[in-house]
């Protein structure tokens, strides 16, 4: 079983794109001075970087729990595999540190040392509720299951 924790980062991805898209493609014909142009040139190239950060090491992270070996890999495509914790020492965390709710694990030995997260962030309006309820339906539940 596996599954990519951050997948709706993607949108803030796009987000930024275009805004870089927009910065390289329409600030150059701007009537604006020279030095304003190249701040906003270093914005947007500070922008490029955060992008292909979140790209890489957020978004396309897979959480991997392998039921022959009964261990839980985390897995940035390309770079490397990372052995988390055995499926006996899995423990679920309600992390609700910044005034929101987000479902992480853990190892029962070691709980508050590092916590992985396997759910983003959920707020408290109707939105974020449904989005909770369908994260417990379609992934917690089954997860739980699996690794019993």
């Amino acid at each position: 079983m596996s599954f990519q924790p951050n997948l709706s980062m993607f949108t803030k991805i796009r987000i930024f794109l275009f805004v870089i898209f927009l910065s390289f493609a329409v600030v150059p014909f701007l009537p604006i001075g020279f030095d304003v142009k190249r701040i906003i040139y270093l914005i947007a190239a500070g922008m490029c970087c955060y992008v292909v950060y979140d790209f890489v090491f957020v978004a396309k992270v897979t959480m991997i729990f392998d039921k022959n070996t009964r261990k839980v890999y985390k897995k940035i495509p390309g770079l490397f595999t990372k052995t988390l914790m055995n499926f006996e020492e899995v423990r679920l965390v309600n992390d609700t540190s910044y005034g929101t709710l987000m479902y992480t694990i853990g190892a029962k030995t070691s709980r508050f040392v590092k916590n992985y997260p396997i759910s983003e962030d959920f707020s408290d309006n109707k939105k974020g509720i449904k989005k909770q309820e369908e994260f417990e339906a379609v992934i917690l539940n089954p997860l739980l299951e699996f690794i019993k």
